[in-house]
C-alpha cells in the first residue's frame, strides 16, 4: 500500500527503538501528556521529594523537562534521579533552572524524582516540575 504524502520516487523505512525489549514505534502511537507540578517547603538538611513521575506500566516514558526554583536559592539544595541514575546532589543554582532533553526513553516503572533540601532549619518554598509523556 503507497504511504500518502510520500513524494514518487520515495523509500519510506521505519526506524523502532527498542526500551528494555519494547518497542517504540516510529509511527502514531496512543501518547499521554505529563506533566507534575508541585510545590514543597523543607525545613531540614534531609531530602524531600519536590515532585516525581513513574511512568506507567506497558507504557514507554519520554522525559522532555525537568525545571525548579526556590525563593532562597542561598539555603536550597537540590538532587535529581532519572531511571535509579542520581544526576546530580546538592546542587546549587542561582536562578530558576530548566533542564531539556530532546528524546529521553523511559521503560515501564521508570521513576524521575527532584528532592531539594534546606541547608540548615530555614524555610524554603521551592517548586518543581517534570514535562513528558507516555506512548502505547
Amino acid at each position: 500500500m503507497p504511504i500518502q504524502d510520500a513524494p514518487d520516487g520515495t523509500l519510506w523505512i521505519q526506524i523502532v527503538d527498542v526500551v528494555v525489549n519494547t518497542p517504540v514505534p516510529g509511527a502514531p502511537a496512543h501518547e499521554t501528556a505529563i506533566t507534575r507540578l508541585d510545590r514543597k517547603s523543607p525545613a531540614t538538611t534531609t531530602y524531600v521529594t519536590v515532585v516525581s513521575w513513574t511512568v506507567s506500566p506497558t507504557k514507554i516514558g519520554i522525559l522532555r523537562f525537568v525545571e525548579f526554583e526556590s525563593d532562597d536559592y542561598e539555603h536550597t539544595r537540590f538532587r535529581l534521579t532519572i531511571a535509579g541514575v542520581e544526576q546530580f546532589k546538592d546542587m546549587v543554582i542561582g536562578a530558576a533552572l530548566t533542564l531539556e532533553w530532546p528524546d529521553v526513553k523511559l521503560a515501564a516503572g521508570a521513576v524521575v524524582l527532584l528532592e531539594a533540601s534546606s541547608t540548615d532549619t530555614t524555610t524554603v518554598n521551592v517548586d518543581g516540575d517534570i514535562l513528558g509523556k507516555e506512548i502505547g
